[in-house]
């Protein structure tokens, strides 16, 4: 009985921090951004979401066979920031070369491609959407940007 009380009690403090999320003005403000971005054209198109069966490993190898860095991104459909990042790279404001770089999509919920993301990153705390640039050996843990960014702190990850 006390375990059904605790998931009950789990499940509406969950649901109430989300409708407190939903309508906050932060909330508000974001949504309003990327609605405005996507006022404007699309220049560049987003790779899908890596699939599951696929392996981080034979990207990265594929993108060192091509001599080219990767800019990795996890985050999750229904994060507003992570959305707001996708809209930026597609309405050119976060321009990737892609002659030097493999632009790389993870789904956060996808454990295999968390892990894979931390094997490769340090994220310095847990706010969405994780983006980092690594080579296609992983030879170390790279630091990488988290949260609400501006388009010139992601190209300037990318110029490191």
């Amino acid at each position: 009985m006390k375990s059904r009380l605790k998931i009950i009690f789990g499940a509406v403090a969950c649901a109430t921090a989300f409708v407190a999320f939903t309508q906050s003005p932060a909330h508000d403000a974001l949504k309003k951004e990327i609605a405005e971005l996507q006022k404007k054209p699309a220049v560049f198109e987003l790779p899908p979401y890596l699939p599951p069966e696929k392996d981080f490993g034979d990207v990265c190898k594929a993108a060192g066979e091509q001599k080219k860095k990767l800019l990795v991104s996890i985050g999750r459909e229904a994060c507003g920031r992570c959305q707001r990042f996708y809209e930026l790279v597609k309405r050119g404001e976060v321009k990737i070369d892609t002659n030097a770089y493999v632009f790389v999509r993870l789904d956060i919920d996808e454990y295999t491609q968390r892990d894979y993301f931390m094997d490769a990153f340090d994220p310095p705390d847990g706010q969405l959407p994780f983006v980092g640039v690594t080579d296609a050996e992983r030879s170390k843990q790279r630091p990488c940007l988290t949260g609400y960014r501006t388009a010139k702190e992601y190209q300037a990850l990318m110029s490191k």
